[in-house]
């Protein structure tokens, strides 16, 4: 027996939350709507869950989240709950505080006559253009609820993906953060014993000893101009890869790197195939569509692809011609597109490429994170050697002189 916590709407229509033991998922839900409760939400609760709030170390609004939220709203809306209610209820049962504030400014930029769209674009840092333009196309069309299904769904793939990115980075993140740590410990204790021992003694120390010990008491006294040149260089990259020449040309270098720049095309692939699809299949116009979706793209080289395909199809190509000229998309993504065309079926020709290649993508993910585990290692192993040789060096000599005498 489990225990699930719930948020329903009552036979009375008021909110309600609380946890009910029950077997299993289904069966919690069965009982909740056998005394007529309209089910929004119910999960499994965690021996710890609830005693510790870490949110404040993950600020933003995680891909989950979001997509909990596109459920429930469907679950309100599908209910009869107008709009201004609905958000009123999620902006109260809402624990991230980014979404809270970001749910009651849409509500309040609803009950003075504005659509959700409008208020969407407005909380930018929540809704992503690509969320306020498929809303804004489901209130055109009639079709709110599908509007909020289809970005559940991109949400929580989006989710899944992120989540096996992750998991395959751990491992290397450790190896990297532990190899740095040793030689730092190696560089301001280990070294420095040594070179004392060696002065006391009057040895005199080879060059490559010399040098090291040079750099581990400049590396002990000035650590802090170390830490503020790579700070000065990492906001120096980031300014630069804010302007427009600086982010084209670091996205297109990024594109052939050895292994990450295939990484990188099967991700922008990826996230093209599956973008387009979804606003495709809510019915937004390919032109529109073609539109946001380079708007979500994280690489400026496809961006710019996708608005000259734009260009292209506002003058009556098709998409595939500008897609397969630019050299950016493999053939599959093009002939799928073609084929879909033709058939008018070209959302889901691309749901099946993104489910394609979102797989290839953790499949490159997890290639990349096996393949940089042995390059940390040999590095580090290479630099320790290296430090141990330099120390070890004049010890060998001392001896080597002691034995001739």
């Amino acid at each position: 027996m489990a225990n699930f916590k719930y948020r329903v709407i009552t036979p009375e229509g008021k909110n309600k939350t609380g946890s009910i033991p029950a077997t299993d998922k289904g069966s919690a839900i069965e009982l909740l709507k056998s005394t007529g409760n309209t089910v929004i939400a119910v999960e499994e609760t965690g021996r710890f869950e609830g005693k510790i709030d870490l949110s404040f170390l993950k600020p933003g609004v995680s891909a989950r989240e979001m997509s909990v939220f596109c459920r429930q709203f469907v679950t309100l809306s599908s209910a009869g709950v107008s709009i201004v209610r609905a958000l009123s209820m999620l902006e109260e049962q809402a624990e991230n505080g980014a979404l809270k504030d970001a749910l009651r400014e849409l509500r309040l930029t609803v009950e003075k006559g504005g659509t959700l769209s409008e208020g969407m674009h407005r909380q930018s840092k929540v809704f992503n253009p690509m969320f306020a333009s498929l809303v804004g196309a489901g209130e055109e069309a009639g079709k709110l609820e599908v509007a909020f299904d289809r970005m559940a769904i991109h949400y929580e793939k989006a989710e899944k993906l992120r989540g096996v990115v992750a998991k395959a980075m751990v491992y290397p993140s450790i190896l990297a953060a532990v190899a740095v740590a040793v030689i730092v410990i190696m560089l301001t204790k280990i070294v420095p014993m040594y070179a004392d021992m060696f002065d006391q003694m009057g040895t005199e120390m080879p060059a490559v000893t010399r040098a090291l010990v040079d750099l581990s008491r400049a590396f002990s006294r000035f650590w802090w101009i170390l830490v503020l040149l790579i700070a000065a260089a990492v906001i120096g990259f980031k300014s630069y890869a804010a302007t427009p020449a600086g982010r084209t040309r670091i996205d297109r270098m990024k594109l052939k790197l050895p292994v990450i720049g295939t990484l990188n095309r099967k991700t922008s692939c990826a996230q093209f195939c599956r973008n387009l699809s979804t606003l495709l299949g809510a019915g937004m116009p390919i032109i529109r569509a073609l539109a946001v979706t380079a708007e979500t793209l994280g690489n400026e080289i496809y961006r710019q692809c996708l608005r000259s395909a734009e260009d292209e199809v506002t003058r009556g190509s098709h998409l595939s011609g500008p897609l397969e000229e630019s050299g950016l998309f493999p053939a599959m993504i093009c002939n799928m597109i073609s084929v879909g065309e033709e058939t008018g079926s070209i959302d889901v020709m691309l749901e099946k490429a993104a489910d394609y290649y979102e797989d290839e993508v953790t499949a490159a993910t997890e290639s990349a994170a096996a393949a940089l585990e042995p390059v940390i290692i040999v590095v580090m192993a290479l630099i320790v050697i290296g430090i141990i040789a330099a120390v070890f060096s004049p010890m060998i000599s001392l001896y080597t002189n002691i034995d001739a005498l």
